[in-house]
């Protein structure tokens, strides 16, 4: 065998040998270079409308929020609050009248009066006070009252049911243990934003009307004449 064959033969060995040795180490050195793949687990965006929690889709009772009802603001005006007080006002069409002089038989122990005129646009309050004589009604329908039989009545409504509860039946009914003739009545009105029997009003009277009970201009020692009848 000639020395250039050998040599060739001993590079191809060598060759051979080092293909042999690569094939093993290429694998393992692709191996120790490759990185490890990551799985990447996606995550779910948040629903911009999330679901309701089973407690929440599964309860049968509405909330407190959910369950109440709207509640509106109401603002009264203090005449139609229900709990407004009463108080005095200023009123240009409130009128009353009524004689200053009444006209009585001297042996009267009583008297009606129903000669009254009352009027305006308001309620109002009328105080009735009397020296000595007690104060009646025949009727108080419709309007607010106190001190019914005594010498001071007060009587609260409107002047048109005012009125009528002052002219109803007999009217207004003075009444004494003796004669009545030198019994003075004053009357004093006054207008009011709601019906009030209070005695305070009265010293914030806007009207006031005195009455005097006389007698007809006779007395117990008034002598009449005998009429005879009969023949001549």
């Amino acid at each position: 065998m000639s020395p250039t064959l050998k040599k060739l033969l001993k590079r191809t060995a060598v060759l051979a040998a080092a293909g042999l040795v690569l094939s093993q180490m290429l694998p393992s050195l692709a191996d120790q270079l490759t990185p490890n793949p990551v799985n990447e687990v996606p995550i779910a965006e948040a629903s911009a409308d999330p679901s309701p929690s089973p407690t929440e889709s599964g309860s049968t009772t509405p909330s407190a929020e959910a369950s109440a009802e709207p509640v509106a603001d109401v603002t009264y005006l203090e005449g139609e609050s229900p709990t407004a007080k009463a108080k005095v006002i200023e009123s240009d069409s409130l009128f009353f009248q009524i004689p200053n002089t009444l006209k009585v038989d001297p042996r009267a122990t009583s008297m009606r009066i129903d000669s009254f005129a009352l009027g305006g646009g308001d309620d109002l309050l009328l105080c009735i006070a009397s020296n000595r004589a007690g104060i009646s009604l025949s009727s108080n329908d419709d309007v607010l009252t106190d001190g019914l039989g005594s010498q001071s009545l007060l009587i609260s409504g409107t002047p048109r049911k005012v009125l009528a509860a002052l002219t109803a039946g007999h009217g207004l009914t003075l009444t004494t243990g003796s004669r009545i003739s030198g019994t003075i009545v004053t009357f004093q009105a006054v207008a009011l934003n709601k019906p009030s029997i209070d005695p305070e009003f009265c010293g914030a009277s806007q009207i006031t009307r005195s009455v005097s009970v006389t007698t007809l201009g006779i007395d117990l020692n008034t002598v009449k004449t005998p009429i005879k009848i009969g023949k001549k």
